[in-house]
């Protein structure tokens, strides 16, 4: 009886190696592909952002993880390469899921906001990524949230 070799883990879901950005990228198709590179390039760009690949446990893996340079501590993105179904995730202050830009937004990304996990005072929200105008509303909000961070808090 002869054994099979047993079928290779792709690098998304292979904890024991690290991989590369290219390497998370290879099983998309063309339309995936170009979301999560637009993903990328509109969170990598905006000022301050530093961009890792690091393990996040089951179910996002190995996943894009952005920092501000100052807060290493907390990441504010997560844009995850799930084969088949790319992620962005945002974790949102509840002040900032409730306010006047978030009610202008489209009802697909407004809903996913409302009805997201809480933990502590922050919204949960993930979207998966379908189009290059979900993508582009979603990343509206990541700068909306990137500006809120970098805006000092008055000392009282």
């Amino acid at each position: 009886m002869s054994r099979k070799a047993p079928k290779p883990r792709i690098a998304w879901e292979d904890r024991f190696q690290q991989p590369g950005a290219d390497d998370l990228l290879t099983p998309f198709h063309k339309q995936h592909s170009f979301l999560l590179t637009h993903a990328r390039e509109g969170l990598s760009t905006l000022g301050g952002v530093v961009e890792s690949i690091e393990w996040r446990g089951v179910p996002w893996r190995w996943s894009f993880v952005y920092r501000i340079e100052d807060d290493g501590e907390r990441p504010w993105a997560y844009l995850v390469p799930q084969p088949g179904k790319p992620i962005l995730a945002l974790p949102l202050d509840a002040s900032l899921a409730s306010s006047s830009a978030v009610r202008r937004m489209s009802r697909g990304v407004r809903d996913t906001i409302l009805f997201s996990t809480q933990v502590a005072g922050v919204c949960w929200p993930q979207w998966e990524l379908t189009s290059r105008p979900q993508l582009e509303e979603v990343l509206s909000l990541a700068k909306r949230k990137h500006n809120t961070l970098l805006v000092p808090t008055p000392a009282h």
